[in-house]
C-alpha cells in the first residue's frame, strides 16, 4: 500500500470523547459531536486520539468509544482510530477491534514511556500493523508521549506494507516541510496545513494533503477552509486562515510546553469552548481536569464572541452535562 490507496486529505477532525460530571462515558453527546462534524463537511474523523483522552480509559471503554464513534458516521467519511498503547498486546487488539467494527483506518503514536530505539519502534509499528489489512498511520507528537520520530525514521517506517499516512504534529513548521520533501510522494503527509503557508504548499504542488485538528471550533470553516484552496479560491481560504490563527492565539495561547493550551489542558479547554457554544463538549476526565474558574470562562466567551461564533448577548454561559 502507498498513498495511491487512499483518498485522504482535507480537515480531519480529532473528537473530544465526552465524559459526565461522574466520570462515565456520554454515549450520547459523543454520538452529537460526532453527527454534527459530519454535518458541517469534516473530511474524516478521529476516535481515541489524544484529544479523545485514551489514556484515560480501559481498553474495553476504547472499543466501545470506537463502536459509537463508527456507527454515529455510518461510512459518511473516513474513521481512523486511535490504538496507540504501551503493551504491544494492547495496541494490537485495538487494532483488530476496529477493523472488526468496519473503521477505515488505524493511527498508533510511539509507545508512552518506553523511549524505545529504532529497532524496538520498528517492531512496535510492524507488530501493530501486520495485525490488520487496514491502512495505516504514523503519529508524530512527542510534546505529547515524549518521543520524536525524526524524518529519516519516518522514511525507514514508511517501508510497512500497510503505512499510507503519517500525521506530523512536531512542532514547528520547518519538520513538516521536511515530511512532505522526504516521504510526500508515497505517505498521506497530514499536519499543521491549516494557514496561509498550508495553502500554498497545496496550491504550488510541493505538497501536504489535510490538517489533523483539535475539534471543530470554527465548524463548517475548517473543511470550507481546503475546499477554497483545492478550488484556488485564495482569499476565502487566506481569510479561513487568519480567523484560525486569531483565535488559536487567543485560546491556545503561547503553550510553552507544546501542548497545553492558555486555560488548562488542551482537552479541557476545548471542551469549555465547546459547552460554551452549546455543544456537547462535556467534561474531561481525571487527570485531566476541567476549566471551571469563572474568570477563564469568561474570557473564553469573549474569545468565542470576538471570533463570531457567539453573539454578544448570548448568556453568562453554558455548563457542561
Amino acid at each position: 500500500m502507498d498513498r495511491n490507496d487512499v483518498t485522504w486529505r482535507g480537515y480531519w477532525s480529532a473528537a473530544v470523547t465526552p465524559f459526565t460530571s461522574t466520570g462515565a462515558v456520554d454515549e450520547q453527546a459523543l454520538r452529537d459531536v460526532v453527527t454534527q462534524s459530519v454535518g458541517q463537511g469534516v473530511h474524516g474523523i478521529c476516535v481515541n486520539g489524544s484529544t479523545g483522552e485514551w489514556f484515560s480509559q480501559t481498553l474495553s471503554e476504547r472499543r466501545r468509544v470506537a463502536e459509537v464513534v463508527v456507527e454515529a458516521v455510518g461510512g459518511q467519511t473516513p474513521t481512523v482510530v486511535g490504538v496507540t498503547a504501551t503493551r504491544v498486546s494492547d495496541a494490537v487488539d485495538l487494532a483488530k477491534h476496529a477493523a472488526q467494527i468496519g473503521a477505515d483506518s488505524v493511527i498508533a503514536a510511539p509507545p508512552p514511556l518506553a523511549r524505545p530505539t529504532y529497532r524496538e519502534l520498528e517492531s512496535y509499528y510492524s507488530e501493530i500493523f501486520d495485525a490488520t489489512d487496514l491502512p495505516a498511520w504514523l503519529y508524530n507528537f512527542p510534546q505529547d508521549n515524549g518521543h520524536a520520530i525524526s524524518v529519516d525514521e519516518l522514511v525507514r517506517l514508511s517501508a510497512i506494507p500497510t503505512v499510507v499516512a503519517v500525521k506530523q504534529s512536531a512542532p514547528g513548521i520547518e519538520e513538516l516541510i521536511a515530511t512532505i520533501e522526504a516521504v510526500g510522494s508515497t505517505l498521506r503527509v497530514f499536519g499543521n496545513m491549516l494557514s496561509r503557508l498550508g495553502a500554498a504548499l497545496i496550491r504550488s504542488g510541493f505538497g501536504g494533503d489535510g490538517h489533523f485538528g483539535s475539534g471543530m471550533l470554527l465548524g463548517a470553516q475548517m473543511p470550507a477552509f481546503f475546499e477554497a484552496t483545492w478550488k484556488g479560491d485564495v482569499a476565502g481560504a487566506e481569510e479561513i486562515a487568519a480567523r484560525y490563527a486569531r483565535l488559536m492565539d487567543r485560546i491556545a495561547g503561547a503553550r510553552p510546553d507544546g501542548y497545553n493550551w492558555a486555560f488548562g489542558g488542551m482537552q479541557s479547554t476545548l471542551k469549555a469552548a465547546m459547552n460554551v457554544l452549546g455543544e456537547s463538549g462535556g467534561y474531561p476526565r481525571q487527570p485531566k481536569l476541567p476549566v471551571d474558574d469563572p474568570q477563564d470562562l469568561a474570557q473564553i466567551r469573549e474569545i468565542l464572541r470576538e471570533a463570531g461564533l457567539l453573539r454578544a448577548a448570548a448568556s453568562a454561559g453554558h455548563s457542561a452535562s
